[in-house]
């Protein structure tokens, strides 16, 4: 027998929800752990955008996060004097600088990377390749779509403040 879509959606709300705090609470834990200078959340968050963007540029930041460009440039250059992002021209176009995540970075910051590989391992012994593949799309496919309607709501907010 099915579960009523009422409790799937409350089930799947919260596995969401717990999944972004369980994320938040690793980063809490190597925090609290780390004998090196930690990223703050903030710069931890642009590092994963820049990370998971191909060819990421402070636009894309400035589009993503809906911000301003002064904000965007401000923590892009902090983040690049303390060594976590770099920046390269952009061989198709030398006006676009492409940030990425300094090698530097992801060598001494690798144990999110390790979290990930071994967690991985683990779910390879429970579940198929197939299964987990399917999983990964899903979550991708619905955070992507939890992002664009947070945009939109925050649009029809923008345009009745306009309005009003």
């Amino acid at each position: 027998m099915s579960m009523p879509l009422k409790e799937l959606k409350a089930d799947f709300s919260k596995s969401l929800l717990s999944s972004y705090a369980n994320i938040a609470i690793m980063e809490v834990r190597m925090n609290n752990n780390s004998t090196l200078p930690r990223p703050s959340y903030k710069e931890i968050l642009y590092m994963y955008c820049i990370y998971c963007i191909d060819d990421c540029t402070a636009s894309d930041l400035v589009e993503l996060f809906n911000t301003s460009k002064a904000l965007v440039s401000q923590t892009v250059i902090s983040m690049e004097r303390k060594g976590f992002v770099t920046r390269i021209k952009d061989p198709q176009d030398n006006r676009r600088q492409i940030l990425r995540v300094s090698d530097e970075t992801m060598m001494t910051y690798s144990d999110e990377m390790t979290v990930i590989d071994e967690s991985l391992k683990r779910m390879d012994e429970m579940y198929s390749v197939e299964d987990i593949v399917k999983s990964a799309k899903i979550v991708k496919e619905v955070t992507d779509c939890m992002l664009r309607v947070s945009t939109e709501m925050h649009t029809r907010k923008k345009q009745h403040f306009i309005r009003m």
